[in-house]
């Protein structure tokens, strides 16, 4: 695994040192970790340094750790909340954060949240309302209940809007699975859609098939993918 670079927010020293000591003993790929202890810090750093991974506290010196949360909501780092003040979670978890990882933190509990940081898969974590994008004007919140579906581009993620507007999201697909709700499904490789939104499954001409949602999109579906959610239709 390529060197991965990690930003700690955190405004008290010896839990910043704690935790940076955790992630030490706790991750098994090379990476560069920084300490900074106050948003000013965070935002200037942010600024000239590309990071893959942010621990953040939510209080530091008085001032809301959410502040990081809704400039750069859009940026392409993974965060994880480390905070006392567990009731902030949802709203946490809005703004796309990866994990919530109460305090007092322990070793075991800071590895779930890593392992979730390493993981390509399609794991889901929690339940992510807005989608952050990155315009012209600013950052702009999508609801995920506005998603007809998604289509991987790259390195980036093209949301496809039910009113069909196209919104480029700057994180591949594989990213932005871990954050979004249990019933969206990556049924083709280049392909995910909220399976609540399915019409019907059906076949074509070339022996492929397709998925019709209920705005009348057509979305290709994989072999595997139709026998797993017909088999799932069929045992509810």
């Amino acid at each position: 695994m390529e060197l991965k670079k990690i930003l700690i927010c955190e405004d008290e020293k010896l839990v910043a040192n704690r935790l940076k000591r955790f992630v030490e003993n706790t991750i098994d790929f090379p990476a560069q970790i920084e300490l900074v202890p106050t948003l000013d810090r965070a935002f200037e750093f942010l600024s000239k340094n590309r990071i893959d991974l942010l621990f953040l506290d939510l209080n530091l010196h008085g001032r809301n750790g959410f502040e990081i949360l809704k400039k750069l909501a859009s940026e392409s780092f993974h965060t994880i909340i480390v905070s006392a003040y567990t009731d902030r979670a949802i709203e946490a978890f809005e703004y796309g954060v990866l994990d919530f990882v109460g305090k007092p933190f322990t070793m075991d509990r800071l590895k779930i949240a890593i392992d979730r940081f390493k993981k390509d898969d399609t794991t889901k974590v929690h339940s992510l309302r807005y989608i952050a994008i990155k315009g012209r004007k600013g950052v702009e919140f999508i609801s995920v209940e506005d998603v007809d579906y998604i289509k991987a581009s790259g390195i980036y993620s093209e949301l496809i809007l039910k009113d069909s507007t196209v919104k480029i999201y700057d994180k591949p697909m594989n990213q932005l699975l871990k954050l979004l709700p249990e019933d969206f499904e990556r049924i083709h490789k280049s392909f995910v859609i909220p399976t609540g939104h399915i019409k019907s499954i059906s076949q074509r001409k070339s022996n492929t098939f397709v998925v019709e949602l209920k705005s009348g999109s057509i979305v290709p579906i994989s072999r595997t993918m139709r026998k797993k959610l017909i088999n799932k239709a069929s045992s509810a």
